[in-house]
């Protein structure tokens, strides 16, 4: 794998590393008996080498790791931190700097570590050492014998001493604050809400010039808000091993030999994301290792590989992410799917009829819904799915079920690059506006009253073929139901427990760019309500999560 790309990242971090612990060890020398310092030092040597190890920097390693060793023996209590350690470790820290100047040159390593590891591994402090000499030898000799203790730490080398002199801003990085990154996209964000503004006002004044200078500003600030979201944006390796780590556990946990393929890792996602997507993508992963993959016999009867293979795969499509959790196991049927829903009473046979292969596959994301043959701590208690399906839904994302039985099932997640500025379709509700992400959204229809058929106690009506129950969005939010005097209904369509709604609105009033900011207390705690926006026109609308509400 081509690691250069994080090169710069490793570098910055390093140096990070060893200015702290450079600092901690001076203040160790003052207060030797503070623990915390102790194991702070450790830490961060220990960091320091996996980070190294990661980008196989092996120098840095062997230095790194002899540094991590002497602090476990000060640690143990098996050394005492005195000036000799103090020394030895910011000899280490030393090396390290010139190394990774090494590192950043491109350049084979110019400060050859030499026997940096066997002193650190044979360290004895002066006073023990002076004490093993008075009982072998005469007290005059051994004054003679014992080293200085400026003779016993090594002169820090001539290229040590170099490295500490600035290296310059050349292909370097700046690491900021997270909170001032996200003050810059609350700016960003308030200047897309402005520039709606100035459209609103510049159609209103009907002025040409206007008009150019408004859509030039809208060109720069497109381009601004793209380069601000970038700096938001974290490669997915960030959280990437923790998956690798899940397989391995659920896997040996249920006794089966798997596979782990992991593509995309270097695909950057908004941060905020990253975040939101452990959870979700951790349940799948171990749903496709428990449920999905079969046990090694069962596969070599059915002519598979005794080890099964889960996939996770990460791709970009301009401003669209796409994740995808892919297994060779058994698959899911159907027909299966939905029998278990009619006998768990989530569905009934008219209804079952009327599902479509791929609408019933989306039964798995319905609450309380399981086919698994026993529950065992791992999964198969009707939980998750739904939980699944919500989190990647409130992200603004969807998400798809394929599955042949025999051969196996994909997962498929699509999200957009950020959740800080959003595509939204505004609709009139009652006397509020509210918001719906686009992505929410599978089309918008103008229904005749005539269209309108009553089955039960449902109303529905036909699209592509198929009957799609209606949902007054005003009903659901206890607003006073609209009147349509010329008999068209607006609706959009979207996507329920797995299967097509149409939502009834009183008006569609169109798409929107949105910056999206997030509702305090005790509104975030709001069921259906993912955020708040402030339209052109200066009215504040809020923005609905549809997983939430429905």
């Amino acid at each position: 794998m081509d690691m250069s790309q994080y090169k710069a990242l490793f570098l910055s971090e390093s140096r990070e590393y060893l200015r702290t612990i450079a600092e901690q060890v001076v203040a160790l020398e003052q207060s030797p008996g503070e623990r915390s310092a102790v194991d702070a030092l450790f830490r961060g040597a220990h960091s320091l080498k996996g980070m190294a190890a990661s980008m196989e920097y092996g120098d840095v390693v062997v230095v790194a790791h002899s540094m991590e060793d002497l602090m476990a023996r000060v640690r143990d209590g098996a050394l005492p931190f005195d000036a000799g350690v103090a020394d030895l470790l910011l000899e280490g820290v030393d090396l390290i700097d010139v190394l990774l100047d090494d590192v950043e040159q491109e350049r084979p390593s110019t400060l050859p570590t030499g026997d940096y590891a066997q002193r650190l591994a044979l360290y004895t402090p002066a006073a023990a050492k002076a004490a093993a000499v008075d009982q072998a030898e005469p007290r005059g000799a051994a004054a003679d014998a014992v080293p200085s203790p400026a003779a016993d730490a090594p002169a820090p080398p001539a290229e040590a001493e170099k490295a500490k002199e600035p290296v310059g801003e050349a292909g370097g990085t700046v690491r900021v604050k997270t909170e001032l990154l996200d003050h810059l996209i609350n700016l960003t964000g308030e200047l897309v809400t402005n520039k709606q503004r100035l459209l609103n006002i510049g159609r209103e004044l009907a002025s040409p010039a206007l008009n150019d200078a408004v859509s030039e500003t809208a060109k720069l600030l497109r381009a601004l808000h793209d380069e601000v979201m970038k700096v938001r944006l974290m490669p997915f390796e960030a959280i990437s091993d923790r998956f690798q780590r899940s397989v391995r556990s659920v896997a040996k946990k249920s006794g089966k030999e798997i596979h782990f393929e992991l593509t995309g890792r270097e695909i950057g996602l908004d941060r905020g994301m990253l975040e939101q997507l452990v959870d979700p993508l951790n349940h799948i992963l171990r749903n496709a290792v428990d449920h999905g993959i079969e046990e090694s016999g069962e596969r070599e009867q059915a002519g598979k590989p005794a080890r099964g293979t889960v996939w996770l795969a990460v791709s970009r499509d301009r401003d669209r992410i796409q994740i995808t959790v892919r297994d060779d196991g058994r698959g899911m049927e159907p027909k299966a799917m939905i029998e278990a829903a009619i006998a768990k009473g989530l569905l009934t046979p008219e209804e079952g009829e009327l599902l479509s292969p791929r609408q019933a596959l989306m039964l798995s994301c319905i609450p309380g819904f399981s086919t698994a043959k026993e529950v065992t701590d791992i999964s198969g208690r009707g939980v998750g799915m739904d939980a699944v399906n919500a989190a990647i839904q409130k992200l603004g994302g969807t998400l798809g079920i394929e599955s042949e039985p025999g051969l196996g099932t994909t997962i498929t997640l699509r999200l957009p690059l950020t959740i800080a500025i959003i595509h939204a379709l505004v609709v009139q509700i009652g006397q509020v506006k509210a918001a719906i992400p686009v992505n929410a959204v599978q089309r918008t229809v103008e229904l005749s009253r005539r269209q309108i058929e009553t089955m039960g106690k449902r109303q529905m009506f036909q699209l592509d073929d198929e009957a799609i129950p209606l949902l007054s969005l005003n009903r659901v939010l206890g607003l006073p139901l609209g009147r349509f005097p010329d008999g068209i209904l607006p609706l959009f369509v979207t996507e329920a427990r797995g299967r097509r709604v149409g939502i009834v609105v009183d008006r569609l009033l169109g798409q929107h760019e949105l910056f999206v900011k997030q509702l305090g207390r005790p509104l975030s705690k709001m069921a259906g309500v993912a955020g708040g926006a402030t339209l052109g026109d200066g009215e504040i609308v809020a923005i609905l999560d549809l997983a939430g509400l429905l």
